[in-house]
């Protein structure tokens, strides 16, 4: 539950970012914030193998932690047909995530407990 509340956090994160130039946080070092870099390239490799066998096109991943930026990468095309690579200032057309950002927020506070939801 915690990764999908990481990775919907993320795109809460990048997404209304994305435009702007360079970082949108302060970068890193993963360590400096309790991250693993293998660990974290490990991630990397997963979406190279998803773009290889034509499970995505591309993916624009980013983690921060204490408010500090300790992934940003961009991974395989931006439109495949014309093999024009991904960036990490690629906007996205995203469509009716009110439903699924709700829920997971839902969710992580019930994950919490009625403490984080009630005064």
């Amino acid at each position: 539950m915690r990764v999908w509340l990481l990775a919907v956090s993320v795109v809460c994160l990048v997404v209304p970012m994305a435009a702007q130039p360079g970082d949108p946080l302060p970068r890193a070092r993963p360590e400096s914030v309790g991250l693993s870099s293998q660990r974290l390239a490990e991630i990397g490799k997963v979406l190279n193998a998803d773009i290889a066998a034509n499970r995505s096109q591309g993916a624009v991943l980013a983690i921060a932690r204490h408010g500090k930026l300790v992934y940003f990468e961009a991974f395989g095309y931006r439109d495949k047909a014309t093999n024009a690579p991904m960036t990490t200032d690629a906007i996205f057309n995203i469509a009716s995530m009110t439903k699924p950002l709700t829920t997971v927020a839902a969710l992580g506070l019930l994950e919490q407990g009625p403490r984080a939801i009630l005064p």
